[in-house]
């Protein structure tokens, strides 16, 4: 075998056995999501009393603008994309709509001491105007 067949050899398999990382779980499907039971501004309060606010605008078919606010995370935005389980992640977060009005925010927590990671989960309400 040449040097330049066993070359192409090893390329045409990295390239075949290469696949990008995803957002979801494998299976996962997207389909259009109605607005309205997104878009607006939802509040929770974390384990130490403290607000959390995600803000979510601009839902078009299944993505959304997301504005999310934690007083230990800071500030994160970004574009979207809801999954037909109702799920969606924007940094360490992953919200899950569990009925109408009504949010689960699930947060992962690493100890800057130990490293040990840990879950933490805010219910968070839709507000109306």
């Amino acid at each position: 075998m040449s040097t330049t067949s066993a070359s192409s050899n090893i390329l045409t398999i990295l390239q075949n056995s290469y696949s990008t990382p995803s957002q979801f779980p494998p299976g996962s499907k997207f389909a259009k999501v109605d607005p309205t039971q997104w878009q607006g501004t939802w509040t929770a309060t974390d384990s130490n009393g403290k607000p959390v606010t995600l803000a979510i605008s601009n839902v078009s078919g299944y993505r959304a603008n997301v504005r999310f606010t934690t007083a230990d995370g800071g500030l994160q935005t970004g574009r979207v994309l809801i999954n037909t389980n109702g799920v969606f992640r924007i940094g360490d977060s992953q919200m899950q709509l569990t009925a109408a009005g009504k949010m689960t925010i699930s947060t992962v927590i690493t100890n800057s001491t130990t490293g040990n990671q840990s879950i933490e989960t805010d219910h968070a309400t839709l507000q109306t105007s």
